[in-house]
């Protein structure tokens, strides 16, 4: 009996070092992004990533408009930083304004340009 007692806490104890050895080799597990901020999908390019996302106050404050350095307002529901004095509308994607003059004058509104 003391035997089979000896065998079954020797194969306990290599099972254990096995599992131990297989979790430090695994690859990690990496958790899926739940801040609200950023995709669940990976995306490809910056024309399919969505628009809208949380900018700060503080951020807000010091963007201008790169075209004629004026400052800009947010609106269509934090989707688009607009500029009133030139009708520019550039795009918020994933939290980060695109501030590029081509972007602007592609989403240009016409009815505001005073």
């Amino acid at each position: 009996m003391k035997a089979f007692f000896k065998f079954l806490f020797f194969a306990f104890f290599v099972a254990g070092v096995v599992y131990a050895f297989k979790k430090l080799l695994a690859p990690a597990e990496s958790a899926p992004a739940t801040n609200g901020v950023l995709p669940s999908q990976p995306v490809k390019s910056l024309d399919e990533a969505p628009l809208g996302g949380k900018i700060s106050d503080e951020l807000l404050k010091i963007l201008v408009c790169p075209e004629d350095k004026g400052s800009l307002q947010l609106v269509e529901e934090g989707k688009f930083l607009f500029n009133p004095r030139n009708g520019y509308k550039y795009p918020i994607r994933n939290g980060i304004p695109v501030m590029l003059i081509e972007e602007g004058k592609k989403y240009r509104d016409p009815s505001f340009v005073a």
